[in-house]
């Protein structure tokens, strides 16, 4: 066994081939590349230097990143595997921007509960071939780590993961002996002419246009300037979708819900800012009104279509009668100012109405800029008092979890699940699947204490 020692130096002053753009390197790719030029192994590059993961280093399990189930391509997405990747490269090699090598830059507004990158390593072989033929350095992109991009927006041909050569199937996203462009397993040349790739493939033409289209519009999101990636927020999703709501329903979410084919609950949340719709939903939702991902993500409210047409009743409707009396408008207006400025205002826009006496689609339509304030404001008040809700019923569980595992340490009683869940229950305590992280929590807290 060879032991492997990097010399002793500052950084590995290695610039990334390309970062920025649709075109952009992936960072394992990066990777990949500081062993190549260092002449070291993959492997002992990700073990040794990066450290993977950003774990406790005394379990075996961390110390295997190339093991049966560990998930390197996680380096390329936008969560806590990709932050802590991209700092110890950064200090490594004395950069500063290798986050624009992951998804880390739309980490706020990106959600995909089936993950966003693939496990399979996937390339386009055009693109490789494209890259050695203009006798440029040759990479593999970001973009093919994206778990729905599945062909290529440059060439039109499908991603793939088999080598031409061997017909390996690379199902994991990088390996002990990697190098850029070349098969895993018979060190072949991934490339190919698009021609040749296109006989390659040997199969009829079928319906891809959603995957073309979703292709095109991820590459569009990673086209998009610092400028535009400033304006990505959750905050600005939650004002594109009130602009949507009252574009295409005239301020009523329950109908916007009904248009976009989603319950009532998923919108509510989305406007609370509780969680953010899927990649899944937006793209179907933008799909559906015809808006590129990008003009979605940076918020840009007239990508909406003018409106729908109006639902036609199936009978014959007869108005209220409070629409036909007359009422003091400025009275009205002046009670709704005085509301939609006080920071003690709690009524829904449906009992601003009922206390008003009035038909809210008819008080709606009179003034929608109170309307939207004030159900802005009922909004945040409840969203706020379901956070503290949810942070009290947490802390009370925390502290009777805490005397449990302490009680059960004492004598000498394994704190398993289980166990700690019979004795909440013996304590009348409600307790749900997702509260079972808090058990680690407990335990972890009262070791320390100890």
């Amino acid at each position: 066994m060879h032991a492997y020692h990097s010399p002793e130096r500052s950084a590995f002053h290695l610039k990334p081939v390309k970062y920025a753009g649709s075109n952009r390197q992936k960072l394992t790719d990066y990777v990949v590349q500081i062993a190549t030029n260092s002449l070291l192994p993959v492997d002992v590059i990700v073990k040794e230097l990066v450290q993977w993961p950003a774990r406790n280093a005394s379990l075996d399990a961390t110390r295997r990143p190339f093991a049966s189930g560990q998930h390197l391509a996680l380096a390329n997405a936008h969560g806590e595997t990709a932050r802590y990747w991209v700092d110890r490269l950064n200090d490594l090699t004395g950069r500063t921007d290798l986050e624009a090598l992951t998804l880390l830059p739309f980490a706020s507004v990106l959600r995909d509960p089936f993950g966003l990158v693939g496990r399979a390593r996937r390339w386009c072989p055009v693109c490789l071939q494209d890259d050695l033929l203009a006798d440029a350095d040759f990479y593999e992109r970001l973009i093919w780590s994206i778990r729905l991009v599945e062909w290529c927006p440059i060439h039109d041909v499908p991603l793939t993961s088999v080598c031409p050569n061997c017909q390996y199937r690379h199902c994991a996203e990088a390996c002990r002996r990697s190098i850029s462009g070349c098969c895993a397993h018979c060190h072949q040349w991934l490339g190919m002419e698009l021609f040749r790739y296109r006989r390659f493939l040997g199969r009829g033409s079928r319906n891809c246009e959603r995957e073309r289209w979703i292709a095109s519009e991820f590459a569009s999101m990673l086209d998009l300037p610092d400028a535009s990636l400033h304006k990505i927020s959750q905050e600005n999703l939650v004002l594109m979708l009130e602009s949507g709501i009252d574009r295409l329903a005239g301020g009523n979410a329950k109908r916007f819900a009904s248009i976009c084919d989603k319950s009532a609950s998923s919108v509510s949340e989305w406007r609370g800012g509780i969680v953010i719709p899927s990649i899944q939903t937006v793209f179907d939702m933008c799909e559906k009104f015809r808006i590129h991902l990008a003009d979605w993500l940076c918020a840009h409210s007239n990508a909406w279509p003018d409106g729908l047409a109006r639902r036609k009743h199936a009978v014959d409707y007869a108005p209220r009668r409070t629409a036909y009396l007359e009422r003091d408008w400025l009275s009205i207006e002046k009670k709704l100012r005085t509301m939609a400025n006080s920071d003690g205002c709690r009524l829904s826009w449906k009992q601003t109405a009922k206390m008003l006496d009035i038909d809210p689609s008819q008080l709606h339509a009179k003034f929608p800029e109170f309307a939207r304030k004030i159900s802005a404001k009922a909004r945040e008040l409840r969203a706020r008092g379901s956070a503290d809700r949810s942070e009290a019923r947490r802390t009370m569980l925390l502290r009777h979890l805490k005397q449990i595992v302490r009680r059960m340490i004492t004598s000498g009683i394994n704190p398993t699940r289980r166990r700690v869940e019979a004795e909440l229950t013996k304590l009348g305590v409600e307790y749900r699947w997702a509260d079972y992280p808090l058990i680690a929590q407990a335990r972890h807290e009262v070791d320390r204490a100890a």
